[in-house]
């Protein structure tokens, strides 16, 4: 008797120590160098957005293309998830990724609404998230983890310094604004008021249509006398908007600023010659002359027919800072700490330009490029006329 209560203590004192060991009794997740880090992605396939979403996803895979899908010795597994832009379908897709996929780190999110549906859960599940699009400034103020992290923009962040610019270079002192009945339009239209009002600028009169509106006329026959209109308008609002103001005879009368979601790229086309002459502020244009736009433009149009525009650099760049931070934890991805520590210090050249995080909000840090549409050898392009570096999203602590 004595024998075996001596055994069955042996046994479990064995059994503790190869838990200890293994990483299951204290909880903690062991790195097996041999099994591929799963990253989540996260965007619309369907729905309105899909394009958005489709071009972020061409974007991650050309840069984890460029490395062989592997970082810091490890393969990469990309598992691919649509959110349809829709909260809750988005967070079951999270739970489906997270307890089922066990994926290391989520990414993508192009809706606001997405991702503040689903950051209670990340974060409560130490997941960390690496958001390519969605800009509502609570991600990386008041709702700020150390678990998210921002690659694209907060709401208002190039807004503000273009409001600067405008009063202060093309001379604007009255400005009519415009934009979406939503969130995201309200704070871009509040990043643009706060920058322009700062330096004396006077807002005559705001307008917000409904989300979708498919004929602007109402609202552009409320437009009072001022020196120019400000507007956002993204996707296929952006064409309808461009096309209808033009057609109301608008463009020769007053100047039209925006933010650079209104004549991205993949609206040019849609928009026409109705998009010449209109002013944008934006993080990226696909006519920068940087040795890392340049190649990724060479290598974005070479594999997918056509150029890239703000989402799909936005998608790249998510990929390299993955990259880059798995690479500096040494693969070590069920370190938490050691990995959010080092995708917080990535820093690099990016096709936008130099790319890093505030160390503080992990809201990321750019230029800001005041760009004018225009048509050169019979392509519309989004000319670089100003670059305003190092543009942080602290605009609103004066506001």
């Amino acid at each position: 008797m004595r024998k075996r209560r001596y055994l069955a203590k042996i046994g479990i004192l064995f059994l503790s120590v190869l838990l200890v060991f293994s990483g299951i009794g204290c909880g903690t997740q062991v790195d097996n160098s041999k099994d591929p880090i799963k990253v989540g992605l996260l965007v619309p396939y369907t729905g309105v957005f899909t394009s958005n979403g489709v071009d972020i996803t061409r974007g991650v895979e050309l840069y984890l293309n460029e490395v062989g899908y592997k970082a810091g010795g490890r393969d990469i597994k990309l598992i691919k998830e649509d959110s349809q832009m829709d909260g809750q379908v988005g967070l079951q897709k999270t739970r489906r990724l997270v307890e089922s996929e066990k994926i290391n780190i989520l990414a993508g999110v192009v809706s606001s609404t997405v991702a503040y549906a689903i950051r209670d859960y990340v974060v409560a599940n130490k997941v960390p998230f690496i958001i390519s699009n969605a800009g509502a400034c609570d991600l990386t103020r008041e709702k700020g983890s150390e678990y998210i992290f921002r690659v694209s923009f907060s709401n208002g962040q190039y807004e503000y310094p273009e409001g600067n610019y405008v009063y202060n270079k093309l001379n604007v002192r009255k400005v009519v604004v415009m934009a979406p009945d939503y969130a995201a339009g309200h704070e871009k239209a509040d990043g643009f008021m706060a920058g322009f009002k700062a330096q004396g600028g006077q807002i005559v009169q705001e307008i917000y249509p409904k989300l979708g509106t498919t004929d602007y006329g109402p609202y552009l026959t409320q437009i009072k006398n001022a020196d120019a209109v400000w507007v956002h308008f993204s996707a296929a609002d952006s064409i309808k908007f461009v096309k209808q103001y033009a057609e109301y005879g608008l463009k020769n009368k007053l100047p039209l600023l925006s933010s650079g979601d209104l004549v991205d790229e993949s609206s040019l086309l849609g928009q026409g010659d109705s998009a010449i002459g209109i002013i944008s502020a934006l993080h990226y244009s696909a006519a920068l002359t940087n040795p890392e736009n340049q190649k990724f433009v060479k290598d974005y149009t070479a594999k997918y027919g056509e150029g890239p525009n703000m989402f799909a650099e936005q998608g790249y760049v998510t990929a390299k800072v993955i990259v880059k931070g798995i690479e500096a934890a040494g693969g070590k991805v069920s370190d938490s700490k050691l990995l959010l520590d080092s995708i917080r210090k990535v820093q690099f050249d990016a096709p936008r330009g130099p790319f890093k995080f505030d160390a503080k909000t992990q809201n990321v840090i750019f230029n800001t490029y005041i760009r004018k549409t225009e048509k050169i050898n019979g392509k519309l392009v989004n000319t670089v006329v100003e670059t305003i570096p190092n543009t942080a999203d602290d605009w609103y602590k004066g506001k």
